[in-house]
């Protein structure tokens, strides 16, 4: 089980999946290979051509209202998605390239979205601020998009074309703001 779950990391999901067919009663049946055939299954749910996943939270930012993700995409623009945690160093190493390619591209066409998991909302609402974040953020949200999206770390940056379509998962640095500005040159 250990071997399988470190063998995910390495491989695409349609590969984990053909291993899970071949995979003996006894072994899927270790404890936490229900949880990864879980995550697998939702990787391959919400994989690149697939629709986005709703899901609604309670937000802790502003006003403590309930927000869905379908709130900020589906709904004719590009939308980079920035699932990420104020303690998460990698997250806060990708934050001046999100704004470099926010600057340069928000409007009509393309927007940013940041989606707060795994964290405590005063932290998070810190963050914003220390971090420069200027695009709207959904706070609060724990693993609930983790789950949903299959995410095993953070950052984990998206883009989800104007109809709700994944265009792109694991967008980082140069090659994120290449394929923004590829889908909307």
């Amino acid at each position: 089980a250990d071997i399988f779950t470190a063998y995910t990391n390495f491989v695409s999901p349609a590969e984990v999946e053909e291993a899970i067919k071949t995979m003996p009663e006894s072994l899927m049946n270790q404890p936490g290979m229900a949880k990864q055939i879980a995550a697998i299954e939702a990787l391959v749910a919400t994989g690149e051509g697939k629709m986005f996943t709703d899901f609604t939270i309670e937000d802790g930012g502003v006003n403590g209202e309930k927000v869905s993700f379908s709130d900020y995409v589906g709904k004719g623009k590009y939308v980079l998605v920035d699932f990420f945690a104020s303690w998460c160093g990698p997250c806060k190493a990708e934050i001046p390239n999100i704004i470099e390619i926010y600057k340069e591209c928000a409007g009509d066409k393309f927007d940013v979205l940041g989606v707060a998991v795994w964290d405590k909302v005063d932290a998070t609402k810190k963050a914003v601020e220390t971090e420069g974040i200027i695009w709207p953020v959904i706070y609060n949200c724990q693993a609930i998009p983790t789950d949903i999206y299959g995410i095993k770390g953070i950052p984990q940056i998206m883009l989800i074309g104007p109809d709700g379509t994944i265009v792109a998962r694991n967008l980082r640095g140069d090659a994120m703001k290449a394929k923004v500005r590829e889908v909307l040159s």
